[in-house]
């Protein structure tokens, strides 16, 4: 772990950079490769020929854009739901929260968008919200909530509410292309309608997760010894679970359930950074981010002109991890 302050501003600048250089990569890479000089022209809105413009600025940049920023949702969400709960596993794809939130919007995808239309986020949130409190309700025993059985509650939540997306899809006529997303996670339908979509909501729950960073560095304690010093831990529990769960189900919404990027990227930021969440979230942003560019960047180069979706990669990257933590972790098993 980083000691110092400048050290670990160091590193988040590097993960910055880092960053930078994967997006530029993934721009200019692909079946059709640019150079910089026509990524250039293509973010200062140059002409370019119309075929040139159209992949680099309405495929490639919102596909990067959306990956970044749903990475860091789901790296947040993460890193906050472990500090809550006190567990390295706990993430929202593990704890069947990004499954609710998939099948809440393809339920209004299929039968109420033909009688209203709201942003798909609104039923992603729902989803979210009901998704979690099912695992809740079924993990407390004696007003206690036992880590081991929250795992696997939240692992059965998240197989039942992908079984329900799945029956929704056989029910459909509906193109399949563009609703499996929301099972496996990909980037292949991102537009710049959708960043407008998640951007403010994404925004207004990140902003809400960096705006009490001492109390979420209390949550760390154990409740008598957070109570000993004054502090109630319940409420501020509640309220960053809540922000746990917009920032999840903001990212389905635009990106479909990404797998493991909650619970990877947290546990790579603490053995930087440790636990303290001014640099904690922070990093788990940044990696959350390089990770999903990434990951999607290899899923477009490895079996050119067909893709694999990002989430199928992000899930080979991801189980042996969860195994390991799996096993690392089997003391809270009652």
């Amino acid at each position: 772990m980083l000691k110092t302050k400048s050290s670990k501003c160091i590193f988040i600048m590097l993960y910055f950079f880092l960053l930078l250089f994967i997006s530029t990569v993934s721009l200019k890479f692909g079946i059709e490769n640019y150079s910089l000089k026509n990524i250039y022209l293509t973010l200062v809105n140059k002409n370019l020929e119309d075929q040139s413009f159209f992949i680099l600025h309405d495929i490639r940049m919102p596909r990067i854009i959306i990956g970044a920023f749903c990475g860091m949702l789901f790296a947040v969400s993460g890193s906050i739901l472990q500090s809550v709960f006190h567990n390295p596993m706990a993430a929202p794809d593990i704890l069947g929260i990004n499954s609710a939130s998939s099948f809440f919007i393809l339920l209004y995808t299929f039968y109420f968008s033909k009688f209203f239309e709201l942003p798909t986020i609104y039923f992603s949130i729902f989803g979210a919200m009901l998704g979690f409190f099912l695992a809740i309700f079924f993990t407390i025993e004696k007003r206690q909530i036992s880590q081991f059985r929250l795992i696997i509650v939240g692992i059965a939540c998240g197989v039942l509410f992908k079984a329900l997306c799945q029956f929704l899809i056989m029910q459909s006529d509906a193109k399949l292309s563009s609703i499996l997303k929301f099972i496996t996670g990909t980037l292949y339908h991102s537009t710049w309608k959708i960043i407008e979509q998640i951007f403010l909501p994404g925004c207004f729950f990140l902003l809400l997760a960096f705006l009490f960073l001492k109390k979420l560095d209390l949550l760390l304690l154990k409740d008598p010894d957070s109570k000993n010093l004054g502090f109630s831990p319940l409420p501020w529990k509640f309220i960053y679970i809540l922000v746990a769960l917009g920032l999840s189900a903001t990212a389905v919404s635009g990106c479909g359930s990404l797998g493991f990027i909650g619970l990877i990227s947290p546990n790579i930021s603490k053995l930087f950074f440790g636990s303290q969440h001014k640099f904690n979230l922070i990093g788990s942003a940044f990696i959350g981010a390089n990770i999903t560019i990434l990951s999607d960047f290899f899923g477009r180069i490895i079996f050119p002109p067909y893709e694999i979706p990002v989430g199928l990669i992000t899930i080979i990257l991801g189980v042996p991890y969860f195994l390991y933590l799996l096993k690392k972790t089997s003391k809270y098993k009652e």
